[in-house]
């Protein structure tokens, strides 16, 4: 017997069956088949279920996570302004004037003359007597033209003439006085008198325009 035929009849004597060798690769294509025939539409739909859970699982972990921190993080603290300090507006003080002092028994109009001019011109006229008019139109220009004040007295008044008496004495008209603060004569001048020498009189006795 030949060695070939030995082998053959060993394998026949044990029971040995060689004919179901490809029994594995059957299985394999058998799955092949399976799955090709599943339609692509349920594969994609699947995977995007799939993908979806995903998805959300994510976000809630998220949420959760996010929500632990907010919880845990502290307060902000808040900072107070400091509110500015209101600035007072300037005032300027009010110019005070100066309160004028004068000599007791002065009339009237003389001491009213003196309270706004330092130097007063008084004029003592009677008023019947057209000269006397025109006597007292030059003191005026006179005085005005060295910002001196003036003043007219009608001493054919008898209280006028009364108030002048205790003041300059007695005095005959016309006649012309230079006052100066508190109240004392520096300057007369009886008779008519040129209006450039009572601007020179008043202005020596210290007025200024």
């Amino acid at each position: 017997m030949r060695p070939g035929d030995r082998t053959g009849a060993h394998i026949a004597q044990v029971g040995l069956k060689l004919d179901g060798v490809p029994a594995d690769s059957d299985w394999v294509n058998t799955i092949a088949v399976t799955t090709s025939r599943v339609p692509r539409p349920v594969v994609i739909a699947v995977v995007a279920l799939v993908a979806a859970f995903v998805a959300l699982m994510v976000v809630r972990v998220g949420v959760f996570g996010g929500s632990s921190d907010s919880t845990s993080a502290a307060p902000p603290v808040a900072h107070s302004t400091p509110s500015p300090t209101p600035v007072k507006p300037f005032t300027k003080p009010a110019a005070t004037t100066p309160k004028v002092v004068l000599l007791p028994g002065l009339p009237a109009s003389v001491a009213h003359a003196l309270r706004y001019s330092k130097v007063a011109v008084v004029s003592l006229y009677v008023g019947q007597v057209q000269g006397d008019r025109a006597v007292v139109t030059e003191v005026r220009k006179g005085a005005r033209s060295v910002g001196a004040g003036f003043v007219a007295i009608n001493v054919g008044n008898d209280k006028q003439a009364e108030s002048v008496t205790s003041f300059a004495g007695s005095v005959s008209a016309p006649t012309m006085l230079v006052v100066r603060r508190p109240g004392k004569i520096v300057a007369q001048f009886s008779g008519p008198v040129e209006s450039a020498v009572i601007a020179q009189a008043a202005h020596n006795a210290g007025a200024r325009r």
